[in-house]
């Protein structure tokens, strides 16, 4: 399930009512402050980090920069809700997408879907045939990578996981020479039944030397520079 985190009271910027969240498979957190914000980025891996510069501006602003500061969390893509006249400000302090403080709930709302669709396409997948070990609170299963990108991969199995589900997964990239073994974390985030059944995992916990595995084996099937050093 993609976590969102709402900072600095962002929750009152969306649609009252949680019929909507239920069927949006969506986790919302509220966090208080930016160090809040860090831990949460280190436990649950979130897609998107909402700040609302009305209630607190340059408590908010100062948020911004420690997230942007912090190593584990610098990458996390960011929305921040202000009003005309600070939009600049959140630019300089390291927000990556700004939108008007003062829209509707149903706009902001939209506009977290479109940003999240985007996020979701935005690392170019790689077909590859590559069978993983899984295992989910300590029972193991089987399954099969049909493509991979930098953020998570795709998995054909007759055993689909659960959308939210965190899993321990280990395998090894097809023609990679090093021969090493990619293992790690990740959160379900689809799930696909049927005769193509499997399941979608974004990367949530992934050990530096297995992140640069999938970067070496990323970079020259996608004609993209490496991105982590």
């Amino acid at each position: 399930m993609p976590t969102i985190l709402l900072l600095k009271g962002a929750r009152r910027r969306l649609p009252e009512g949680p019929s909507w969240l239920r069927r949006s498979d969506w986790m919302l957190l509220d966090v208080a402050t930016a160090e809040e914000t860090v831990r949460a980025v280190a436990a649950h891996g979130p897609s998107l980090v909402i700040v609302d510069l009305e209630q607190d501006p340059e408590g908010a602003l100062e948020a911004v920069r420690v997230l942007r500061a912090d190593p584990a969390a610098r990458d996390v893509p960011l929305l921040v809700l202000t009003p005309p006249d600070r939009a600049e400000a959140a630019r300089h302090a390291g927000a990556g997408h700004v939108f008007p403080g003062n829209a509707a709930p149903e706009e902001v709302l939209a506009e977290i879907r479109r940003l999240l669709a985007l996020l979701e396409r935005a690392a170019p997948r790689v077909k590859v045939e590559a069978p993983v070990a899984i295992w989910r609170d300590g029972q193991p299963t089987e399954g099969r990578v049909t493509d991979i990108s930098s953020s998570g991969f795709f998995t054909a199995t007759s055993e689909p996981q659960p959308v939210g589900a965190r899993l321990e997964i280990s395998f090894k990239l097809p023609h990679d020479r090093s021969g090493k073994t990619v293992t790690g974390e990740v959160i379900v985030v689809r799930r696909a039944d049927g005769p193509n059944s499997g399941f979608g995992a974004r990367f949530f916990r992934l050990p530096q030397n297995a992140s640069q595995l999938i970067d070496d084996y990323l970079a020259p099937r996608t004609k993209r520079p490496k991105t982590r050093g």
